[in-house]
């Protein structure tokens, strides 16, 4: 949704959409708006308890979604507390088919709940291929890309391992990477992988393959704002103000 400063200010029901690489305070700023009367449709959430519950071990919460983690799991040695690449492989369809069917509902979502809404996007928003979805919730929403600097990778690495969340791989991207790795560590059997030592080469790769699918969505149907503007606002009233800067 592009629409000016003013039109945002002037726009009682106000409906964004979060979206961002996972780690980077999405669901952080979601619960503040959720605190100040926002209608938080959390997607992991939903993932978890609507799409993926019979497969999910245990509860899953807009504040804690560690079981759906779980379950979406990483490649490895089981040993290790991996996955198979066959599992692996059917849990990364799963969680994707749930991801698609939760941003196909959040328009109606929308209508069912008149009042402010924030679209709390998990990380992998950007590489949904279904281009009606997107449409549909870019033009219900504004998109607020929620971008970090160069200097601050290295710290959203260090929360995606301590705090981990689903996190997808688009198939081609992921045998490319797999391959890339094990080639560099000369490994050939899935089980040598300790699941961590992966996550932690791979997600700088899928952090930066993700840039420019967050900005090219951004600049369609939103806007780009430094994460950091968001790091010391105490009530709704400032959330409302850095979103209205960056729109003018």
């Amino acid at each position: 949704m592009k629409i000016t400063k003013d039109e945002f200010l002037n726009w009682d029901n106000k409906v964004i959409t979060l979206m961002g690489m996972s780690g980077v305070g999405k669901s952080y700023v979601a619960a503040q708006l959720a605190e100040w009367g926002w209608f938080n449709y959390s997607c992991d959430h939903l993932i978890g308890t609507k799409y993926l519950s019979a497969y999910v071990d245990g509860a899953v919460s807009a504040d804690n979604i560690l079981n759906l983690s779980e379950f979406v799991g990483q490649i490895g040695g089981l040993e290790k507390g991996g996955v198979g690449l066959d599992e692996f492989a059917r849990r990364q369809k799963m969680y994707y088919d749930a991801e698609v069917s939760v941003l196909r509902d959040m328009p109606v979502s929308v209508d069912a709940a008149p009042r402010k809404f924030v679209n709390d996007s998990s990380g992998s928003m950007c590489e949904v291929e279904d281009e009606d979805v997107l449409r549909a919730v870019g033009e219900k929403s504004l998109l607020i890309y929620l971008k970090v600097g160069q200097e601050d990778h290295a710290e959203i690495l260090e929360r995606a391992i301590k705090y981990p969340k689903p996190l997808y791989f688009p198939p081609a991207f992921f045998a490319d990477r797999l391959a890339k790795f094990q080639s560099k560590f000369d490994i050939t059997d899935i089980e040598e992988i300790d699941p961590y030592v992966f996550l932690s080469w791979v997600f700088p790769h899928l952090f930066e393959s993700r840039l420019p699918k967050y900005q090219a969505l951004a600049d369609e149907h939103g806007v780009t704002i430094s994460v950091g503007a968001f790091s010391k606002i105490k009530s709704e009233e400032e959330f409302i103000a850095v979103v209205a800067e960056a729109l003018s």
